[in-house]
């Protein structure tokens, strides 16, 4: 990723720096972009998150492991700052007198258009043994190698891995690849795991013709790992962020959350994983599922121009571009106001007005004419079936529904504390019945 001066004063800078999929990595140069909204969110979140995985409020301390292994999962609208959070969770608790604490995002490291159920318990030991070996923490591998012989045993296979493992074919066995080995080459276990090839068919054949049997095996694998992770120093236990992503398939989260939460439940492994906004409530409709807990990231409710919140969001923009080179007075105000607290849907509207003004400075009737444009964009994915729903009237509306989860996951709908609102941007464009007076 080239290297920015920020605030970036160069137009077509600002137009790169202010696009939704342009994504910092928060360090080095970058960590001047990161904005705090702590003191305008629901701050209890972390709180909510550290107590039932043992986090001692007074010490900070992880005194022993808990009883069982906890399994969280979490939501949030796209756009609200999940992988921000997830991410500051994961440096919070990854640490010796907390947890060996391990962060899978699945569309950075994953083929999602292809992404299988049973890909995400291979990914874990991919992380996992990636993590060790990383730290250099030295562990058995017994029962990774049995379990490897298990998932990889033919000819073919052996084969297009070593084909993949190129010269760094040494790690193979005269038993067969072991586990370790098979990871251990960087790069391999992902090249293999994220295409549909013999490989990959194979594991996953492998894992849904007997899922119950491979998670015992990976428990018993788990054992060696944790007891080393314990001895090195590293952590009281194994904790798993697992940030999700909107681009998988809806089916992969009903499988795995809903069809089959037993599997995930079976794992020795405590975890915390995010799930789209639809998926989620799909999940909370079932009283089976039997999570630990579940939890909504909390929305940023804008109040104003001079609130505390609307100038933070201002923030996020003056951070990255020299603001008053791009926009007349009022126009980021305007930005603001109808990003309906979405930190992704405030850098489209802001990229969109850049666009609009050819990287000009842009008036406050091309800022509304680029907000106009993405409200129009925005409800070209409205059915009639949403709109007969939203004819009924915001109060009626119920997130076990399909349609509203729909609208929730492509920000049709937005939900702050328990009620909903429709986007901003549609403000104009779609026309909802009035709200009953009460009497």
């Amino acid at each position: 990723m080239p290297t920015y001066s920020y605030p970036v004063s160069d137009k077509q800078q600002a137009r790169t720096v202010t696009e939704p999929r342009f994504e910092p990595e928060l360090s080095g140069n970058e960590h001047q972009l990161y904005v705090d909204f702590d003191k305008v969110r629901d701050t209890e979140f972390a709180s909510k998150v550290f107590f039932p995985f043992g986090i001692d409020t007074d010490t900070n301390r992880l005194e022993a492991p808990t009883d069982d292994y906890i399994k969280i999962i979490c939501s949030g609208h796209l756009g609200c700052g999940k992988t921000t959070e997830l991410k500051r969770l994961h440096s919070e608790l990854n640490d010796p007198d907390r947890y060996f604490s391990i962060f899978l995002s699945i569309e950075e490291e994953t083929e999602y258009g292809s992404f299988q159920p049973e890909d995400l318990f291979v990914w874990i030991l991919v992380k996992l043994v990636e993590a060790i070996e990383e730290r250099g923490i030295p562990t058995g591998h017994s029962d990774f190698e049995a379990l490897t012989r298990q998932l990889v045993t033919t000819e073919t296979i052996e084969t297009e891995t070593k084909t993949r493992r190129g010269a760094e074919g040494s790690a193979e066995t005269s038993g067969g690849f072991n586990l370790p080995g098979f990871f251990k080459v960087k790069g391999t276990a992902k090249a293999v795991l994220a295409s549909d090839n013999t490989t990959a068919r194979k594991i996953r054949e492998e894992v849904k013709k007997n899922p119950l049997d491979i998670i015992r095996k990976i428990n018993a694998a788990l054992v060696a790992m944790r007891q080393a992770v314990h001895e090195a120093g590293q952590g009281a236990d194994i904790l798993f962020i697992i940030d999700g992503s909107e681009k998988l398939r809806f089916e992969v989260y009903e499988h795995l959350f809903i069809q089959n939460a037993n599997l995930l439940q079976s794992l020795s492994l405590n975890m915390l994983i995010a799930v789209p906004i639809n998926a989620y409530y799909k999940i909370e409709a079932v009283p089976s599922q039997n999570f630990s807990d579940s939890l909504i990231i909390p929305m940023i409710k804008l109040t104003g121009p001079d609130s505390p919140a609307n100038r933070l969001f201002k923030e996020v923009i003056e951070r990255r571009i020299q603001a008053d080179l791009f926009f007349e007075p009022g126009v980021l105000d305007e930005c603001v106001r109808y990003s309906g607290g979405c930190i992704r849907q405030l850098l489209r509207i802001v990229n969109g007005v850049i666009k609009k003004a050819l990287g000009k400075r842009a008036s406050l009737a091309q800022a509304r004419e680029a907000i106009r444009a993405e409200g129009n964009s925005l409800n070209q994915v409205i059915t009639s079936k949403h709109i007969e729903v939203l004819n009924r009237g915001l109060t009626t509306l119920r997130a076990s529904d399909p349609e509203v989860r729909e609208m929730l996951l492509q920000l049709v709908l937005l939900k702050y504390n328990g009620h909903f609102e429709l986007n901003p941007l549609l403000d104009g464009i779609v026309t909802l019945p009035a709200a009953p007076v009460t009497p």
